[in-house]
C-alpha cells in the first residue's frame, strides 16, 4: 500500500482508495450523509415464535435425569458502511459495502457472493441431555449434560471487499456439540470444594464462499478464502476445567476467616474461522487465585492475590500478523494481542451500616 493514491487489490484487480493513505480524500459531511436515499433493501423485518420442551424423570430423591429441546434467535444488524457506487473501471473504488450479486471487478467472477451492507438474524436449535445427582448422604453434588446445537444462518465476521473493513455477514450453517460435568463437595462442616469441565466442538457444516479476507504478502494485496464445511469456529475454546476450594474457620468473637483459591484452564483460541488466511492461535494457559477473607457481622476485609503465579497469557487478538510489514516506507503494526493482568495483589474493605 503506498502512503498516498491508489492500491492494486488482488481481488480482479482493481483499484481502491483508502482514506488514511490518500490526502486527497474529504469525508462526506452529516448532511450529506442524513440526504442519502434509504434503500428498502436494508430494512429488517421479523416475527415468529420460539419453541421449549422440557422433561425429566426422578429416579429417586437424589438422581434424575433430563431433556430439553429449545430455540434462540438472534437480530440482525447493518454494517455500518455506504453503499459501492456501481462498478466503473476508470475509477478508484473506496471504502464501501456491496449488495449482492454486485459487480466489483472486472473479471467474470467479480461478483459480490454475500450481501456487505447489513447482516440477518440466525437461530438455533438446541438439544440437551442430562443428569443431576447427590451422592455421600448429600454432601456431594454430580451434575453432567450432552448437548448438540443446530445453527441456521449463523453470524460470522468477515470483510468488506472494498478496503477490507471488518463486517458481520450470514453464513450458511454451523453446529455446536459436547459435553460439560460439574461437581460440589462439601468435603467436611469446613471445606468445601467445586469443579467444572467442559468441552465442546464447534465448526462449519456447510461451506461458505470468500468467508476470509486475507492478506497476500509482500506488500497490501488482498484476496479471499473459503470456509469449508468442517472448519473449527473462531472465539472459543474447545476444552475449559476449573476447580476451586474454599476453608471456613470459626473464630471466638463470632468472626470468621476464609481462605479461598481457584484455578481455571482453558484450551487454544482461533481468531479466523478454520485458522484460516492469517489466523491467530491464542495458547492455552491456566490462571490461579487466591483470597483471605475476615469477616464480621458488621465488616469485612479481603486481602487476594490475582493470577498467582504472574502468568503470562494473551487473551484476545486484533487483526492479523500478516499485516505487519513495511512497504514503500508505509509501515504497518495494527496486529496486536490483548493480555491477562499480571498478578494483582489488593486489600478490600467492606463495612455494613445500621439502618437508621
Amino acid at each position: 500500500m503506498r502512503l498516498q493514491g491508489e492500491h492494486d487489490n488482488a481481488v480482479g484487480g482493481y483499484k481502491s482508495r483508502f482514506p488514511l493513505f490518500d490526502s486527497g480524500f474529504v469525508a462526506a459531511s452529516l448532511d450529506e450523509i442524513e440526504s442519502r436515499d434509504f434503500d428498502p433493501d436494508l430494512a429488517q423485518k421479523d416475527d415468529g415464535s420460539l419453541f421449549k420442551f422440557n422433561t425429566s424423570y426422578v429416579f429417586n430423591e437424589d438422581l434424575n435425569a433430563y431433556f430439553t429441546i429449545s430455540e434462540g434467535f438472534r437480530i440482525g444488524g447493518g454494517n455500518g458502511g455506504g453503499e459501492c457506487d456501481p462498478y466503473d473501471p476508470d475509477a478508484a473504488q473506496g471504502n464501501c459495502n456491496l449488495a449482492p450479486g454486485q459487480q466489483f471487478g472486472p473479471g467474470p467472477d467479480d461478483f459480490a457472493e454475500f450481501d456487505e451492507r447489513s447482516y440477518g438474524p440466525d437461530t438455533t436449535r438446541n438439544h440437551e441431555l442430562g443428569v443431576k445427582s447427590r451422592w455421600l448422604d448429600g454432601s456431594l453434588t454430580l451434575n453432567g449434560a450432552i448437548y448438540y446445537i443446530k445453527w441456521e444462518d449463523n453470524q460470522l465476521s468477515s470483510a468488506t471487499v472494498n478496503a477490507s473493513i471488518p463486517i458481520t455477514i450470514n453464513a450458511n450453517g454451523a453446529e455446536s456439540k459436547g459435553l460439560e460435568a460439574t461437581f460440589n463437595w462439601n468435603a467436611t462442616d469446613n471445606l468445601n470444594l467445586r469443579g467444572s469441565f467442559s468441552q465442546t466442538t464447534s465448526e462449519l457444516s456447510k461451506d461458505v464462499p470468500s468467508l476470509i479476507r486475507t492478506i497476500t504478502p509482500p506488500g497490501f494485496g488482498a484476496d479471499f478464502i473459503d470456509g469449508s464445511a468442517g472448519d473449527r469456529l473462531p472465539g472459543s475454546p474447545e476444552n475449559q476445567v476449573s476447580l476451586s476450594a474454599t476453608y471456613y474457620q470459626s473464630l471466638s468473637n463470632d468472626a470468621e476467616l476464609t481462605y479461598s483459591g481457584d484455578f481455571a484452564w482453558q484450551s487454544d483460541i482461533l481468531s479466523r474461522t478454520g485458522g484460516l488466511g492469517g489466523s491467530y492461535t491464542l495458547p492455552s494457559f491456566g490462571v490461579a487465585n487466591a483470597r483471605i477473607t475476615y469477616l464480621t457481622n458488621d465488616w469485612t476485609v479481603t486481602a487476594y492475590v490475582n493470577n498467582v503465579f504472574d502468568k503470562f497469557a494473551e487473551t484476545g487478538v486484533q487483526s492479523t500478523p500478516l499485516i505487519n510489514q513495511t512497504v514503500d516506507g508505509a509501515t504497518v503494526r495494527s496486529f496486536v494481542t490483548n493480555l491477562l493482568r499480571p498478578r494483582t495483589i489488593g486489600l478490600r474493605f467492606t463495612y455494613s451500616f445500621e439502618e437508621w
